[in-house]
């Protein structure tokens, strides 16, 4: 194939793309790439990863190369008298003596007792594990978030439709009534009532495009740019399941294991407690095993001079016996951040108990409101035609036509907002549990599709 022909063929697949719609997995999988926030996450816990090799390392051998060059002069007092040709004598005169010595040393040093560093190095693998589940907090809020940008764009689209709709009926009623004015068929404060209506149904369809802005700048701020193809819409044909399990008692089991703020308050707990065996291994011994190899050159020679190789094997041993009582203070205070970790671990526990509770309570009553207003839609839109129809055979006000059609359209932007509160919520749930994740985007994804 041609390059021409391949330049087509691809301008072909862009635009048949471009018709599809972007889903809640590619606003995803586009928020994965762009959003700052959650880069800025991940490089710190690779960064947190690190802390670890740099713990392992006071446990192992160092070995250090060490050199020095020094000059030593020294002037000493001459107490004999030497009579030199010419009468000079040189008795009580100074001498000075100059030498200078080059030394190189290679010295291997390994640790044999270190309880502050291996409690160290035990209290950085705790600290990896509390970055990694702090990750997964931050993936499972990005989640959250994400979604429910997504799903708060469609919400005002939904929204505005219904705001558009309400002032485009009031708009020709209007007209009807003002023509209806004119032949004297009417009175003037119908007319007033009707026009009062058609301007805040506009006023609410302005009111919904700026917030329809607000929310499109939310989503983008995750996803990196405004999407030059439009969104998927939520399906008219979804059934809003009651959440599973069905039981609030397995869902509240759930967070006691998985979820991930009690996790992170536990390890945070052994954080603690590993701080105070951190502080606790300063009453002990140091104890290193030393090896030494060098070369040393004095110049210029003398008879003591020890010029060649050397080496030494030795041990190493440190105690810090008296610091003024700075170890048994910080050890006191381990104790006491100790006792916080645990009392932050009980809030944690009963933290999550309340959210698991209020998440499921309010899904359930979500899925009441869906059935309420589902049921609440259809029989306002029946008052209203029967209403219109009223009024036409003589038998009921304009007033009360407009009153069934403000009903009416009130009672569907209430089953918008309960359809997108159930979606959010739904996800609230399991991120209460800690089960949130993107099989859960994939699945509720099925629930889209284009206009």
């Amino acid at each position: 194939m041609s390059i021409k022909k391949l330049i087509v063929v691809m301008g072909m697949l862009g635009g048949v793309q471009s018709l599809f719609a972007l889903d809640l997995v590619g606003a995803y999988d586009l928020a994965k790439r762009n959003d700052p926030t959650l880069q800025a996450n991940l490089y710190q816990f690779q960064a947190d990863q690190l802390n670890l090799g740099i713990a392992k390392g006071a446990l192992l051998p160092t070995v250090t190369l060490a050199g020095n060059l020094t000059r030593d002069r020294q002037s000493v007092k001459n107490d004999q008298s030497f009579d030199f040709p010419g009468g000079t004598d040189v008795s009580n005169s100074l001498i000075s003596n100059t030498s200078t010595k080059r030394q190189v040393s290679l010295t291997a040093r390994q640790p044999l007792f270190r309880m502050d560093a291996w409690q160290g190095y035990k209290q950085v693998k705790t600290s990896v594990q509390l970055s990694e589940v702090t990750l997964k907090i931050q993936i499972q809020q990005h989640l959250l978030d994400v979604a429910q940008a997504y799903f708060n764009v469609l919400r005002q689209q939904s929204l505005n439709r219904t705001y558009l709709q309400e002032e485009q009926a009031l708009s020709e009623q209007l007209k009807m009534m003002n023509a209806k004015l004119q032949q004297g068929l009417l009175a003037r404060s119908d007319v007033s009532e009707a026009n009062a209506q058609y301007q805040n149904a506009r006023a609410n369809r302005i009111s919904g495009q700026v917030q329809q802005m607000l929310a499109q700048e939310q989503l983008n701020r995750f996803i990196g740019h405004n999407p030059d193809q439009g969104l998927a819409v939520l399906r008219t044909d979804v059934v809003y399941q009651p959440p599973v399990p069905a039981r609030l008692e397995d869902w509240l089991q759930l967070a006691q294991t998985h979820n991930l703020s009690i996790q992170q308050a536990r390890l945070q707990r052994q954080y603690a407690d590993d701080n105070r065996r951190v502080e606790k291994a300063a009453l002990y011994p140091q104890l290193n095993a030393l090896a030494t190899y060098g070369y040393t050159k004095q110049s210029p020679d003398t008879l003591i001079s020890t010029n060649g190789a050397f080496d030494q094997i030795g041990l190493e041993l440190s105690w810090n016996l008296f610091n003024g009582g700075q170890t048994q203070t910080s050890i006191k205070k381990a104790v006491a951040q100790l006792d916080q970790a645990q009392a932050q671990l009980d809030a944690a526990e009963r933290s999550a108990s309340v959210e698991v509770k209020q998440a499921f309570l309010q899904l359930q009553t979500d899925q009441s409101k869906l059935d309420a207003r589902q049921a609440a839609m259809r029989s306002a839109e029946q008052v209203s035609q029967a209403s219109l129809a009223s009024y036409n055979e003589g038998l009921k006000t304009m007033v009360d036509v407009l009153l069934a059609q403000r009903n009416a359209f009130s009672v569907k932007q209430e089953y918008v907002n309960a359809q997108y509160d159930y979606l959010i919520n739904v996800l609230k749930l399991k991120a209460a549990v800690g089960q949130l994740s993107e099989e859960d985007l994939v699945q509720m994804n099925t629930w889209l599709g284009n206009d």
